[in-house]
């Protein structure tokens, strides 16, 4: 199954750093090349996604800002996937309307990455990556009445509280990081929260990074891995009629 039905996405980011040069007067972290660099890959991607915006005033120095986003590139106004990018940084944001793996999101992923590197003079080195993956379903939807109960019921996951809590429980956060084989990091948030109608909602975000240099061949092949183990996570966290709510 390519996507699922139902799936509860809320958005999926693709995050990607490169090394800064630092600057002998300022003494800051600086990307020499970018504002070269940022005519050109606008340049590359202008005909499919043609409308630009910024995020930061010009009269910022960019040595004041490294690795934050700083341009917009959509397809049409508010519509997604978005291209975001600063100087040493890059990220793709794609919602679940849109999202497919495999037909959509990694070949754009492929072609964003080509075209960055093809943008710059000089060879970037990435340095640190992530895939990251936000969830949200609304409880109502699961005859909820309480959040104890809710996970444990919904997840592969419980907790216990061993002292007297002195109420009921109403909002919660956990974090977890494992560490994998490859030196990767596979980070799981469960969170509880409210949409935008104030309804309550469980968010659970599924994150895979890493922090080693690399290539842009090996670059490639590692989301496609993250990509893995971040759909594999999400199907042994979810109890099979949580997650065959998604498909029916």
């Amino acid at each position: 199954m390519k996507k699922l039905p139902k799936a509860p996405l809320q958005e999926v980011i693709l995050e990607i750093k490169w090394e800064l040069s630092l600057d002998s007067q300022s003494k800051s972290f600086v990307d020499p090349n970018f504002n070269f660099a940022l005519g050109k890959f606008h340049q590359s991607i202008v005909n499919d996604f043609p409308v630009k915006n910024q995020k930061i005033p010009n009269d910022i120095p960019l040595q004041m800002i490294p690795h934050q986003v700083l341009h917009q590139f959509w397809s049409s106004k508010n519509v997604w996937p978005v291209v975001q990018i600063g100087p040493g940084i890059i990220s793709i944001n794609d919602t679940e309307k849109n999202y497919v793996w495999e037909e959509k999101f990694h070949p754009l992923a492929e072609s964003v990455i080509e075209k960055l590197v093809s943008a710059y003079e000089n060879d970037i080195k990435f340095k640190e990556y992530s895939l990251r993956y936000i969830d949200v379903v609304n409880v109502n939807d699961y005859d909820f009445s309480d959040w104890k109960l809710f996970l444990e019921t919904n997840f592969n996951f419980s907790f216990k509280n061993s002292f007297n809590t002195k109420g009921e429980l109403k909002d919660f956060q956990f974090n977890q990081s494992f560490e994998l084989k490859d030196n990767s990091l596979l980070h799981i948030s469960f969170s509880s929260g409210r949409n935008n109608k104030n309804e309550e909602v469980f968010v659970w975000q599924t994150t895979v990074s890493r922090r080693q240099g690399i290539n842009q061949s090996d670059l490639l092949n590692w989301i496609d891995e993250a990509h893995t183990c971040a759909s594999n996570t999400f199907k042994d966290i979810c109890k099979p009629k949580f997650y065959g709510s998604f498909i029916n």
